[in-house]
Parts: structure tokens; sequence; C-alpha cells
């Protein structure tokens, strides 16, 4: 397997700040450094500050300063995470990989272990995917594809198991941490769904209907709109969190497997793993303001 790097770039400079595009392709990115980050597929986080950049890669997890865009540290893991994500004081990177029944925790500085907690399992270790942090840096959420959730108590170093009607790709905190947003499959999920629960008890407060296979699941900053990409469209899905009504269904790329919402709210962008595209969406119209190929 070919080693991996990262890109670290300035975004479509010029063209993703201020009017939107009149033409249906990005502006070249300025790549600022590429960081070799050993063998993929790879894993990405962001600390809350946008100082360090984690990469968990085969085997191995490496820190990276984004003031010099050099790697401060590398630690060893298990190969093949799938799930990584930074408390909210920046202080620990909680990491869960294809073989493990225990969600590891590192000090997010030096990579250094600092503990790890025992997940619920039904039959063997591996299933758990995506995880979400309370904004409170007390609890996590982490999705199993066994139609589950692993309700995590980062304090007390404990986890509990939430059964779900659905089969879980991802999962999210409202800003408050009163409600927990999670998108699957039922079925043969010809219409996607997200599920509004009660974080604490479990509880289904409502059903959201979303595109096909939703497999990424982001909220606008209020809280107020609901996005998924769905492998099935390809699409992204944009809902009214109030009302449960969908705003718009947006084409994108061909399995759109990538979702982030601009720090200010104004932009929607997806990334698609078989086309190679980065599409970037305007929340206001919900239109498509460019497109660009890797």
């Amino acid at each position: 397997m070919l080693g991996g790097s990262v890109l670290l770039s300035l975004a479509a400079c010029g063209t993703l700040q201020g009017p939107a595009p009149t033409t249906t392709a990005l502006e070249p990115t300025a790549v600022l450094a590429t960081v070799p980050v050993g063998r993929g597929p790879t894993l990405l986080a962001m600390s809350p500050d946008g100082a360090r950049v984690y990469a968990a890669s085969v085997g191995k997890l490496t820190i990276i300063r984004t003031d010099t865009n050099g790697v401060a540290a590398t630690v060893k893991i298990d190969p093949y995470a799938t799930g990584i994500a930074v408390t909210p004081d920046g202080k620990r990177l909680l990491l869960i990989t294809i073989s493990s029944a225990r969600l590891t925790v590192l000090d997010a500085s030096t990579g250094a272990r600092r503990g790890a907690i025992t997940l619920p399992q039904n039959l063997q270790p591996g299933g758990y995917g995506r995880i979400a942090v309370s904004p409170d840096g007390r609890r996590a959420l982490l999705t199993n594809e066994d139609a589950s959730l692993a309700a995590v108590d980062l304090t007390a170093g404990t986890a509990a198991q939430d059964l779900l009607d659905l089969r879980p790709s991802d999962v999210r905190f409202s800003s408050d941490g009163h409600t927990a947003y999670v998108a699957g499959c039922k079925e043969f999920c010809t219409t996607g769904t997200v599920e509004v629960l009660d974080p604490l008890g479990g509880k289904l407060l409502r059903t959201l209907d979303v595109g096909p296979a939703p497999y990424r699941l982001a909220l606008s900053d209020d809280d107020e709109t609901v996005y998924t990409t769905n492998l099935g469209g390809p699409s992204l899905s944009v809902l009214d969190a109030t009302s449960g009504n969908l705003e718009a269904t947006v084409p994108v790329g061909i399995q759109p497997t990538g979702l982030a919402v601009s720090p200010d709210g104004n932009r929607i962008f997806v990334t698609s793993q078989t086309s190679g595209t980065l599409t970037v969406v305007g929340a206001a119209d919900h239109t498509v303001l460019g497109t660009r190929s890797s």
C-alpha cells in the first residue's frame, strides 16, 4: 500500500470569500505543505483552536502543528482507525479502531496514552465508528453498525449501550448538548433517517426523513439546519431542524463521504470519494457555488 500524506491548503483563495462565483469550477487551491502520515486510509481531526491536525493512519497517529505545518509527534496506534475526535477543551484525543473493544484516550498535545474505556460488545470487537463529544466534554457517543450507540461517561470512564432501530453511520450533539442526532438506515434504506434523541436516556424525540443511505451528518452552528450526505443519491439533504421539512436536495459527486460546514455557516463542503471532487454549496439558497476535482 502506498504511503499517505496530508495536504494543508488555503481552500479556493479568492473564491470562497465574498460573492458566489459565476463559474462552476473553483479556483486552484494554494497548497501550503504536504505532510507524510503513513499508509492510508487516514482519518483526520482538528483541535478546537485550529492549532493541531491529527492524522490516524494504519498503525500510526501523526500530530501536525498548523503554525509550522510540521510534525509535532508520531505515536504508534492499533491499525485501521474507524473513529477520531478531540474533546472541546483540546486536551484529549479519542480514538477507536476496527478491532478494538475499547475507546483509547490520548493526550492531545503529545499523543501519550491516558487511558482506555471498555465499550459494550454484542458479539466480538469491532463495529464502532463515528465519535461525537458533548460540548461540555463529559460524554461521548459512538456509533456501532450493529444498531446501537455506546454512551460513554468520559469523567467516570464507563460506557453503556443504547439500542436503536436503525444502523447508524454518524452522530452529532446539538450545541447545548441536550440533543443528539443520529443518521442511518432502516431496512433497505431507500429513504434515509435521522433520529433525534435525548442523549441522557436515549429516548427518541423525533424522526426526520433524508436521502437514501445517509453517510455523514452535520448541523449548522445555530442548530436550525440539519445536513446529510447520501451515498444513495448521491446528494446533500438540507432539513429544517424545527419543522423537519426537507428544504433542498442538492446533487453532489459520487460517493459523498466528507461533510463540513464553514465556521460562519455560509457554506457547506462535500467531498466525494469516487469522483474525487469537492462541492461547495451556499447555505442561503442551497445552490452549488462551485466544484473542484482532485
